[in-house]
């Protein structure tokens, strides 16, 4: 009778101390047939996904809908390989075309912003020297401690690193 409630009550602390333990760490489809690597990346990516729409909800509503236009393009190019077999070679090149047209501008967008964000920076420099100057010398600190850290990482592990001669 001990031992029967002993692995009761060790049962319920097992499930009241799990659930905190598994939000931890992402959950794995079970049904995923690649490489538990593959597995695993696939749930970090959609915990990561999972976070930032909570984080970001209109964020999250235009990935949805980007999502949702791709499918229903590739559901449409589908339809048309169905509808003519003969031409499906040029509607998947012309498929892929507009997806390398998107990525491009969305690669010049980004670079466009990291280079309005450098000019912002520039000019903040221009505007407020003497706490550019400040930033600039606590930026070198940080860097000279990261460096730090990372040789010391680095040899904790005995993995090669940059000799600084």
């Amino acid at each position: 009778m001990k031992t029967a409630k002993t692995v009761v009550l060790l049962l319920l602390g097992l499930f009241w101390l799990a659930p905190a333990s598994w939000a931890e760490t992402p959950t794995i489809d079970p049904f995923c047939l690649d490489s538990p690597q593959v597995c695993q990346k696939r749930a970090a990516k959609k915990e990561a996904l999972r976070q930032r729409c909570a984080a970001n909800p209109d964020w999250c509503k235009q990935w949805r809908a980007k999502q949702m236009r791709i499918r229903e393009e590739r559901r449409a190019l589908r339809r048309q390989c169905k509808a003519n077999p003969d031409k499906c070679g040029e509607f998947r090149r012309q498929f892929k075309e507009k997806q390398a047209q998107r990525r491009k501008k969305a690669q010049q967008k980004r670079k466009e912003s990291r280079k309005k964000l450098r000019k912002a920076q520039k000019q903040w420099c221009t505007n407020n020297p003497t706490p550019c100057e400040q930033w600039k010398t606590e930026k070198r600190k940080v860097d000279k401690k990261y460096q730090e850290q990372l040789r010391q990482l680095d040899k904790k592990y005995s993995r090669p690193h940059r000799q600084d001669g």
